[in-house]
């Protein structure tokens, strides 16, 4: 099959119906940046042929589709659905035209075809559309002047003969997903596969079993013979029923053997399945455990910021806060408890001097003398004349002198009334206020710290916070990136898959010591029954058993050297690919070996392909160029080693992103090879472009690259053709409904 076109309308990214590539015999290369519509175009020629995309999903086979009726209103273009009208029907179709050889030595097109698949699409509202759920397609073929309907009952066998489906797997692949899905380096039985995929050596099963079925049929003849013998009888029935219970014994082993090895590849298989999705998963799982550590820091920050809030209140009374600028108050009342101290002094000397004075009044003047005229006089004068000393109006002097106008004895005075010794409560007092002064100067000093304390703590939970939302961000940005909710079960379910392959490994290793202990003892038994028939089984008959047990060997034999024969077809095609890719860049990349796994009774046994030095051994720790251009090569060599089938010419190749762990020199010698392999290839790619120095945020080709490229493959004598995918100027690539890609056929 030959592509020679393919046209889009309103498909995905592909808006309006003047999406047109018209590909050519030789090398195809598609250019086209991230978001782009690279991995859409190469959905494009999965829908026509499959009625489904790639399901990136990721719990998804690799390789696995979604079908229209799980994708729908999703294939047609956004920006068509904006302009739609209520009421009005967008459709998105896929037209591709090929043609299939006469034969591949001489590629004279016999037939031609249309494949078209459309679907529509109606707006109801502005918000809803109806979807029908099935896809429609149509297969045309060219007759004279025109395309003609293909019958529908036809349409099948017509596809299997443009592409077949145990073929298509190794010339249609996508990024590293499908090349990892084709070849696992750690899979014993992914050479096998592709070994059937080459050739025909499983008619050799039919061989073998042909000669199984005739060795039986003699086996029996001379089983029977010999219990019929009259000599050494008991002895032979009890080892052929020795050899038959051996023979059971083993076929249940084989059986076990069987299904050990089908659970441990079934865990191989869901290992290779979560390995798409592991590196996301773990990448996931750190960013949840990072999230987790940060909402666990920020919450303790700020119970602590609440704790220094709370403790604020508290800090009034038990650090003294409260008596914040009361040191100037201590002075005053020490000031004041000084002066108390002094006017008590001054009172009691007052009152000892009048008490004194009126000792001696007593005894001068006793009671009514002087007359209370002189008293009066006296008071009158403010001057004593029995002291001859001046008693102001006022003094005690003078109220000494007042009492002796009374009579009677005069009344107790207020002075002389007992007082409350209140010093000790006043100087306690001032002990107290001299014991926190040293701690009341410092109350600034410490309210500043806490308050400060208080700033850090409120600063860090803003802090924290941005760096929680950060990490929150960040953790839903890559879930929405990888379409994974549910890391932890994927690494989970990756552990019990790794578990299950060692665990089914060691069962495989002990059952299969049991069966060669067995084989041993069926030998033994095998011999001794031979020898008891010397002389009772009739000589034909013993050689006819012996031949047929030889053929049957034979046959295994042949088959495995068959398929050693096609392993080392492979394995030669495979490494001419891989020193053309690798060779020109000057790196180390050794030589691909394909290492033995399988027993070696197995006529089919299976081989992991390596990477070995110039001692034979093999390398470890291959980057992932030398891992990508060593899978590469094998997919070059399954089509190519055959030269019967001659795939290469038959089939076109079709890969998206095959070559995003290669350098540029490295990606021109894989196109450069390409080329060389394949009658017709397809390569998308981001490789080869660069800036646009005139326009922000678009690329341009690689021009220099791109004539280098195109002198090594018109040497080979292959044509070049390339094209860009771009976005016009002012298209936002933000919003999906305002994208729309156009279609640029580079000239270099």
């Amino acid at each position: 099959m030959l592509i020679n076109r393919i046209t889009l309308t309103n498909f995905l990214c592909y808006y309006g119906t003047d999406n047109e590539f018209a590909f050519a015999e030789g090398l195809n290369i598609v250019l086209g940046a991230n978001g782009y519509g690279k991995s859409k175009l190469y959905d494009a020629f999965q829908w026509v042929f499959k009625d489904g995309i790639t399901d990136n999903s990721p719990n998804a086979a690799p390789g696995g589709i979604r079908k229209t009726n799980q994708v729908k209103g999703d294939l047609v273009s956004e920006k068509a659905k904006t302009d739609c009208e209520v009421g009005a029907f967008v459709e998105s179709r896929v037209v591709i035209e090929v043609e299939y050889p006469r034969n591949s030595h001489n590629y004279v097109a016999q037939k031609k075809y249309q494949l078209i698949r459309s679907y529509r699409v109606r707006k109801t509202d502005d918000r809803t559309w109806a979807e029908p759920a099935q896809s429609e397609f149509a297969l045309l073929e060219f007759d004279i002047v025109s395309y003609k309907p293909v019958p529908e009952q036809k349409h099948d066998e017509i596809l299997q003969r443009l592409i077949p489906t145990d073929v298509m797997p190794y010339v249609w692949f996508q990024g590293e997903r499908g090349i990892n899905r084709l070849i696992d380096t750690t899979s014993n039985n992914a050479l096998r596969d592709v070994i059937k995929h080459l050739s025909d050596i499983n008619r050799w099963d039919r061989y073998i079993e042909t000669t199984e079925k005739a060795h039986k049929t003699a086996q029996n003849a001379f089983d029977i013979a010999l219990r019929t013998s009259e000599k050494d009888r008991k002895e032979i029935l009890g080892l052929q029923t020795d050899r038959d219970q051996l023979n059971a014994t083993i076929k249940r082993l084989e059986r076990l053997i069987s299904e050990a090895s089908q659970n441990q590849q079934a865990a191989k298989d869901q290992q290779e399945s979560l390995l798409a999705s592991i590196e996301f998963a773990e990448i996931i799982q750190r960013l949840t455990d990072s999230r987790n550590k940060a909402a666990a820091a920020y919450k303790a920050a700020v119970k602590e910021y609440d704790a220094l809030e709370a403790g604020l209140s508290k800090k009034l009374f038990t650090d003294h806060w409260v008596l914040l600028g009361t040191t100037s108050l201590i002075t005053r009342f020490e000031e004041k408890l000084s002066a108390y101290d002094e006017a008590t002094a001054t009172r009691k000397a007052n009152e000892n001097l009048t008490r004194q004075l009126s000792e001696k009044l007593q005894i001068r003047l006793p009671e009514n003398v002087p007359e209370p005229m002189y008293v009066r006089q006296m008071l009158e004068a403010e001057h004593c004349k029995v002291c001859d000393r001046p008693a102001p109006k006022g003094s005690d002097a003078y109220e000494a002198i007042m009492s002796l106008l009374v009579p009677e004895k005069p009344a107790v005075s207020s002075a002389d009334t007992p007082r409350q010794n209140l010093r000790p409560v006043f100087r306690q007092l001032n002990n107290t206020g001299l014991t926190l002064q040293s701690s009341i100067e410092g109350v600034e000093a410490r309210v500043r710290q806490s308050m400060e304390r208080l700033g850090q703590a409120r600063t860090q939970i803003g802090l924290l916070k941005d760096e929680l939302e950060a990490k929150e961000r960040e953790l839903r940005e890559q879930e929405q990136l990888s379409s994974i909710t549910n890391a932890r079960d994927i690494i989970n379910s990756m552990r019990v898959a790794s578990g299950d392959i060692e665990k089914y490994g060691s069962e495989i290793t002990r059952l299969k010591g049991q069966q060669e202990r067995q084989e041993n003892l069926l030998k033994d038994i095998t011999d001794k029954l031979n020898k008891l028939s010397e002389g009772q089984v009739p000589e034909k008959l013993r050689k006819k058993k012996d031949l047929l047990q030889d053929l049957k060997e034979l046959a295994g034999r042949v088959k495995a050297h068959k398929y050693q024969e096609l392993v080392s077809q492979l394995e030669d095609a495979a490494n001419e690919h891989y020193r053309n890719i690798n060779g020109p860049t000057g790196a180390f990349y050794g030589k691909i070996r394909f290492i033995e796994t399988g027993t070696p009774d197995r006529a089919d046994g299976g081989y992991r392909p390596a990477i070995v030095g110039a001692d034979g051994r093999e390398v470890g720790n291959l980057n992932t160029s030398l891992v990508s251009s060593l899978k590469l090569s094998i997919i070059m060599a399954i089509v190519s080693a055959n030269k019967t089938r001659n795939y290469a010419a038959f089939y076109p190749l079709i890969s998206d992103a095959p070559v995003s762990d290669f350098d540029v020199v490295k990606t021109l010698t894989f196109f450069q090879e390409t080329a060389r392999t394949f009658r017709q290839s397809i390569v998308i790619v981001k490789e080869l472009l660069v800036e646009d120095p005139d326009r922000e945020g678009r690329y341009m080709p690689d021009y220099d690259r791109l004539r280098e490229l195109q002198a090594t493959v018109t040497a080979a004598g292959k044509a070049l053709t390339v094209f860009q995918l771009d976005m016009p100027e002012g298209v936002s690539t933000i919003h999906r409904s305002e994208i729309e890609v156009r279609i640029q056929n580079i000239i270099c």
